[in-house]
């Protein structure tokens, strides 16, 4: 499904042609209500909410016992290491 809106409105709120991200809620009139969400404006307000310590906590869980290393397998090219 989607949803049209006019250049009008996207105009008025501020919405171009590059992609735009949305919180959608729906409040207790059925009324649905879309928030454009901003970028960050650096890594560390991208990552303020990230737990790392839960992040590998729950990895470790779910893989237990692995490497977190990643095999990228042999080199194809002319890489260097």
């Amino acid at each position: 499904m989607a949803v049209r809106l006019p250049k009008s409105v996207l105009t008025q709120a501020g919405i171009g042609n590059s992609p735009t991200t949305f919180d959608i809620t729906v409040n207790n009139k059925k009324e649905i209500i879309l928030k454009k969400r901003e970028k960050p404006e650096s890594l560390k307000e991208l990552f303020k909410d990230f737990d790392y310590k839960k992040y590998w906590a729950d990895w470790n869980k779910e893989h237990p016992g692995e490497s977190k290393e990643i095999d990228w397998g042999r080199p194809v090219g002319r890489e260097k290491f």
